[in-house]
């Protein structure tokens, strides 16, 4: 932004101009003395601020940290599906994504797992199944990272289902930035879909072993991820099934075997809110499919 003494010295000038033309018809008396120069004084100092870049910078590192957890968080669940156990084994778990140059930082030993800008460390609570947690911190290291952690936690206490998750990690925040290898992320409609084609897949498996649809998600197996929060959307009733955003409905028309569903994905809060997603049982959408990756 120009100061007011750059727009004050323009100004003169420009008035210097114009009364120079005036002075060629009507020259001032030689007796008259030329005005004093004006001088430009210094601007002001501008205080230091935070960048635009450092902020968008801070804003990555950020996502970054709730991808690498979402993704052990992941690689932690399909583990516990087969051996009803979480593993502290870093090499039964995804590893996170690098920079876009291939680099990751160091780590201190064969324990962690490394990031682009953090490394992750896997710790467990209790033993049982239905009374046990995995744990996972996140360190940044180097640059503007240096200095940043973030701790989650996900299990089950008592045989109730927990989750603590940094409140800093949102996110809606990250969409439309970019994670480290590259990539964006997906649309925030894309979860509605996904889930829809999830339910779709399970109507069919269910008709597959039944020769009927169900219209209880629970029935077919259908169980949508809450947010990385632990927190779902409002159900109007229990004929809806809760995600994160979106809730989700089949509904069943005809007799067994002649059956045919209407799933319907209907988005509850954030930026999703009013926005709507149906998918029948020959595959039709409406409004057509998002095209978004599995």
């Amino acid at each position: 932004m120009r100061s007011l003494s750059f727009r004050i010295t323009r100004l003169v000038s420009a008035l210097i101009v114009l009364g120079g033309c005036e002075r060629q018809e009507q020259p001032p008396a030689p007796t008259r003395s030329a005005p004093a120069p004006v001088k430009a004084s210094a601007p002001a100092p501008v205080p230091p601020s935070r960048s635009t870049t450092e902020q968008e910078l801070r804003e990555r590192l950020r996502c970054e940290a709730l991808l690498g957890f979402s993704g052990l968080l992941a690689g932690q669940q399909e583990y516990f599906g087969e051996k009803d156990a979480w593993t502290t084994d870093v090499t039964r778990l995804p590893t996170p994504a690098p920079c876009t140059d291939g680099s990751r930082v160091p780590t201190p030993d064969a324990t962690w797992l490394a990031g682009c800008h953090f490394r992750y460390a896997v710790s467990m609570a209790g033993s049982l199944p239905d009374n046990s947690t995995f744990s996972v911190r996140a360190v940044g290291v180097g640059g503007l990272a240096e200095g940043l952690t973030y701790s989650m936690t996900h299990g089950y206490v008592d045989g109730k289902p927990v989750r603590v998750w940094p409140s800093e990690l949102v996110l809606e925040e990250c969409h439309g930035v970019r994670r480290p290898e590259g990539t964006p992320l997906p649309a925030p409609l894309c979860e509605g879909a996904s889930n829809l084609k999830a339910l779709f897949t399970s109507e069919k498996a269910y008709f597959g072993e039944k020769d009927r649809y169900s219209e209880s998600a629970a029935q077919v197996g259908f169980a949508p991820e809450p947010c990385l929060d632990g927190s779902r959307a409002p159900v109007p009733d229990d004929t809806w099934t809760a995600g994160c955003r979106f809730i989700y409905r089949a509904e069943v028309s005809g007799t067994a075997p002649e059956q045919t569903f209407l799933l319907t994905a209907r988005g509850m809060k954030g930026p999703v809110v009013e926005q709507k997603l149906t998918l029948d049982s020959q595959y039709t959408w409406s409004p057509a499919d998002p095209g978004c990756a599995p």
